[in-house]
């Protein structure tokens, strides 16, 4: 009920744009697999608070055609964008914020991160491809299978979340260039037959899903540890 609601709402208040990145219904679903990563104690804490974090998560989608959602190449600020969240989350941990905001502020953090994800979006020149292929995976995104990539990334291992965000959208970019040919070929508007469960599309979709959960996962650990937080029973990170 909570996540038809949010959902709902802030679609209205979005006067019901085309999905200009991953649709609201794939975003939540890829945050609560994120949180199922997180250290046993933070993740108990972000259950509790998920209504926040889910607030925070999906009140960007209103703005979605704002620089701070593109890339530098389309003359946005997303890198920036994920900085600066991260550095928010960090700051609202030290000062022991109370856990609304906290959860808040990881949802937040999870919207661009996963902004950063969407191959069309990061390609600069992929608008024409953005609700087709959100509503795409949105449809698809129960057979996606979820393949973690592991806690490995040196960039946020220096605590660089600017530079992380950079090579997130560098490989977002990478498959797009697999979606435009895709796209190019299925014609317009795009040839259904295109787009089964072999297609470049649905193997594109299903990649950058398991990536974009992967990716929150790593952004919120480091976040969460370089505010001084427990990452004990943490699943695949061996301490």
């Amino acid at each position: 009920m909570i996540r038809k609601g949010l959902i709902a709402l802030l679609l209205l208040a979005a006067g019901c744009l085309p999905a200009a990145a991953w649709a609201p219904e794939t975003r939540v679903q890829m945050a609560d697999k994120a949180i199922q990563m997180m250290p046993q104690s933070l993740r108990i804490a972000l259950e509790s608070h998920r209504r926040d974090l889910l607030r925070g998560l999906l009140e960007p989608h209103t703005r979605e055609d704002g620089m701070e959602h593109r890339a530098p190449w389309d003359g946005g600020t997303l890198d920036a964008t994920i900085e600066n969240r991260a550095r928010a989350l960090v700051r609202s941990v030290e000062k022991s914020a109370g856990f609304d905001e906290i959860a808040e502020r990881f949802g937040i953090l999870a919207h661009y991160v996963l902004d950063a994800g969407f191959p069309p979006g990061s390609s600069g020149d992929g608008a024409l491809r953005y609700p087709h292929f959100a509503g795409f995976c949105a449809q698809k995104q129960e057979k996606f299978p979820l393949v973690f990539y592991g806690h490995d990334a040196p960039a946020l291992g220096q605590d660089d979340f600017r530079a992380y965000a950079l090579e997130m959208l560098e490989r977002a970019r990478d498959e797009d260039r697999q979606l435009a040919r895709a796209y190019a070929a299925a014609g317009d508007p795009p040839d259904p037959g295109h787009f089964d469960d072999r297609s470049v599309p649905f193997a594109v979709g299903s990649l950058s899903y398991s990536r974009a959960v992967t990716d929150v996962t790593r952004v919120w650990i480091a976040a969460w540890r370089l505010s001084n937080g427990d990452t004990g029973r943490t699943p695949y990170l061996d301490d």
